[in-house]
């Protein structure tokens, strides 16, 4: 990977960029928005901040304008759901996506071969590939010395595991390299209960650490004895079918049809334990 991300002043652009939406001409100020709550503290009307948002948010009432919006799925998810074609075709924003689509005028190929090439892959939601590109505009034009996240909450299950780790490193690469960040207060980015070790400690909390360690170590031994007494269940169950199968060809005399009884035996888990040696016949 290249190490771009951490030159300062600026770098090369990449071929093609001059092209590209509000080349530039960006901002020195940029707002990336999201779907959570707080998409409705965004100050629509200050016109220093240069807004992208996802191009979700366009169906929000709270929605008021953007410079540029990000549809950044596979065609099958836009052209298999009518409502979020039409949602698409609807706006006038400059839209960036996989690729420009002839039926979407305002779409515009979002440049991932140079944000991959120059950048870490390492990506698990919209948002990211929108930092990624505003710390190459910061890079290569000098946009973006303040980056504001509205809407951007990343709490809910899938986001917390998946997406927000992938949003801190992108954000820890904006803060090294200077950009002022500001989030929006309530979401969970670079959140934390306390200093670790500092704020919110007790005395109490290595004891209970190791009480939870003991605890989950029981209920592991507690799921493999589970599984062991299911399996000797199991066995035993396949030992009463093997023991009602012998006693009936014993109650009904065919033992003697079955061939003489050491073979019997031989094939058996059960008739060892049961027949005396002696009553054992062998071959003639």
């Amino acid at each position: 990977m290249s190490d771009v991300i951490y030159k300062r002043p600026l770098q090369p652009q990449f071929k093609g960029q001059d092209k590209l939406p509000l080349a530039g001409k960006h901002k020195r100020k940029l707002i990336i928005a999201g779907t959570a709550d707080t998409m409705a503290m965004i100050p629509w009307t200050d016109e220093s901040y240069e807004i992208w948002a996802v191009a979700q948010c366009s169906t929000f009432p709270v929605f008021k304008r953007a410079d540029i919006l990000f549809e950044l799925h596979q065609e099958s998810y836009w052209k298999g759901t009518p409502n979020v074609l039409e949602r698409i075709k609807s706006v006038k924003y400059p839209t960036y996506m996989m690729k420009h689509y002839r039926e979407i005028p305002h779409s515009v190929k979002f440049p991932i071969d140079e944000m991959t090439r120059l950048y870490r892959r390492y990506h698990t939601t919209s948002i990211t590939y929108m930092m990624a590109f505003a710390i190459h505009l910061y890079l290569t034009e000098g946009s973006f010395e303040h980056i504001a996240f509205f809407g951007v909450h990343m709490a809910a299950r899938e986001e917390y595991t998946v997406q927000r780790p992938c949003c801190e490193y992108w954000m820890g690469i904006m803060e090294g390299l200077g950009i002022d960040v500001f989030l929006a207060p309530g979401g969970s980015l670079l959140a934390s209960d306390g200093l670790y070790a500092y704020e919110g400690y007790h005395p109490a909390i290595p004891k209970m650490r190791l009480r939870l360690d003991g605890l989950r170590m029981g209920a592991v031994q507690r799921e493999q004895e589970k599984y062991h007494a299911e399996y000797m269940r199991h066995k035993q169950l396949g030992a009463v079918e093997e023991c009602e199968h012998w006693l009936r060809l014993f109650q009904t005399g065919e033992i003697l049809k079955e061939g003489s009884t050491a073979k019997l035996v031989q094939k058996s888990t059960i008739l060892p334990e049961i027949l005396p040696e002696e009553t054992i016949i062998g071959d003639d």
